[in-house]
């Protein structure tokens, strides 16, 4: 560090940035950091909790479908293309377990398990980059609070997109032994069950089994692949609507959300968003656009050149998921550059990128390193900017409770749930519980 800083503050900054290749944390520090992500994660939507919701096709599809069919059937019901074992597990105990009043209450814990795996695996991970406590510290508040996360959070429907970024958080990591490795296994048989983002996932999997040819990685990629041909053999469909972004939606999309909406906030990137919206209205695909995202790659590039390789597997399947996403994403039209709109597409790959990051700060050294923190830093400032300003349609919906006493009063009156507006109900009646 430098003696001659003007500044105790910019010191003191130095010397913290200095805790990245720190002795590994005590287990105390990590049962600390899961009960902090912990109530991170119910503060970010607190009306999501403390009022309990489903989340539109939580009620209208899954539900209700779980309301008419044999449980047996119910379990691996297939829609929108894919079978969503999270969302079928949820409305089927929801169904048969508890009156109608307390349904959402049941999906919530059934969203709420999935969605802390990423967590579990990071904190119990005894990779080298992930023992400083600021590495650690970092992945987690960046997951917490990633930009595009309101879509995805605490809801059955899109619990698979946490269990994909498990996944890819075990292909970029060590192979572990005991327990750990069980409990990996066991995510990455569940992910391709959960939808279809893990199973694009497969090829890097195999990739790496292949390089490192160990018996642990061979078995992760069997476990991964069996799981994901039960998914497309036996209930992948297609959806009508799904996939066809042409390569300037695509690249206007990368570069709207996962190059600008981490960096600055929501509202300081809508004047730009606006602009490239309308610009693709046009069908013109602004070179700025393509000269920033070109730049992007160059710099990751150099920053990932002399890193750890756990950095480089979490940027290949950033890559990987980015692209097949945004081509395979379902009714893909202009609209999806603005920041509020396809996030569940975007959530991923800005989490994966943003751990590449730490993983080069934290395994780094030099220059790349020290330009990698800063990069975290201001990363998970603005992460600050999302947690705590989140859409308006993601944190606010009918409180199910009054719902409830309409339903009461009138058992033919199909409740309206989250995230409201037209179209969005149970139908009703039901057959009687």
């Amino acid at each position: 560090m430098p003696s001659s800083l003007p500044f105790p503050a910019i010191r003191s900054g130095f010397s913290r940035a200095a805790q990245w290749t720190a002795a590994p944390s005590r287990a105390r520090d990590r049962w600390v950091l899961l009960v902090l992500f912990l109530i991170l994660t119910v503060y970010r939507m607190p009306r999501v909790v403390f009022q309990g919701r489903f989340w539109a096709e939580e009620a209208r599809v899954f539900y209700f479908y779980a309301a008419f069919a044999p449980w047996p059937k119910a379990l691996l019901y297939a829609f929108g293309g894919y079978m969503n074992l999270g969302a079928n597990l949820a409305s089927v105990a929801a169904r048969h377990l508890v009156p109608l009043d307390y349904a959402p209450r049941v999906t919530l814990v059934f969203a709420f398990i999935p969605q802390i795996v990423p967590a579990l695996l990071l904190l119990t991970s005894r990779d080298p980059w992930l023992r400083p406590r600021l590495a650690l510290t970092a992945c987690l508040w960046l997951l917490v609070a990633a930009p595009s996360a309101e879509e995805v959070w605490l809801n059955t429907l899109h619990s698979q997109f946490f269990l994909a970024l498990s996944a890819a958080l075990i292909l970029a990591t060590q192979v572990e032994t005991g327990g750990r490795e069980i409990f990996r296994r066991i995510v990455l048989f569940l992910a391709p069950l959960y939808g279809l983002v893990a199973i694009m996932l497969l090829p890097l999997f195999a990739i790496r089994a292949l390089i490192e040819r160990t018996r642990g990685r061979l078995i992760q990629t069997l476990v991964l692949a069996s799981a994901a041909a039960i998914q497309l053999f036996g209930f992948y469909y297609h959806q009508p609507g799904r996939g066809g972004s042409d390569t300037k939606l695509i690249l206007a999309t990368i570069f709207a959300k996962n190059l600008l909406l981490p960096l600055v906030s929501f509202d300081a990137s809508q004047p730009t968003v606006t602009w490239l919206h309308a610009a693709l209205d046009h069908g013109l695909l602004p070179i700025a656009v393509v000269i920033a995202i070109m730049f992007t790659l160059a710099l990751l590039a150099v920053l990932l050149a002399k890193g750890p390789k756990e950095s480089w597997w979490l940027f290949l399947a950033c890559g990987l998921v980015t692209l097949v996403s945004y081509y395979g994403a379902l009714h893909p039209s202009n609209s999806f550059v603005e920041p509020h709109i396809g996030g569940r597409y975007a959530f991923v790959p800005q989490v994966l990128l943003a751990w590449a990051l730490v993983a080069v700060a934290a395994g780094g050294g030099g220059v790349r390193a020290k330009i990698a923190i800063g990069i975290v830093a201001w990363l998970s400032l603005v992460s600050a900017d999302a947690y705590l300003h989140p859409a308006e349609s993601f944190i606010r919906g009918p409180k199910w409770r009054y719902e409830m006493v309409k339903w009461h009063a009138n058992p033919n009156y199909s409740p309206v749930v989250w995230p409201g507006g037209s179209g969005w109900f149970l139908p009703m009646p039901l057959p009687k519980q």
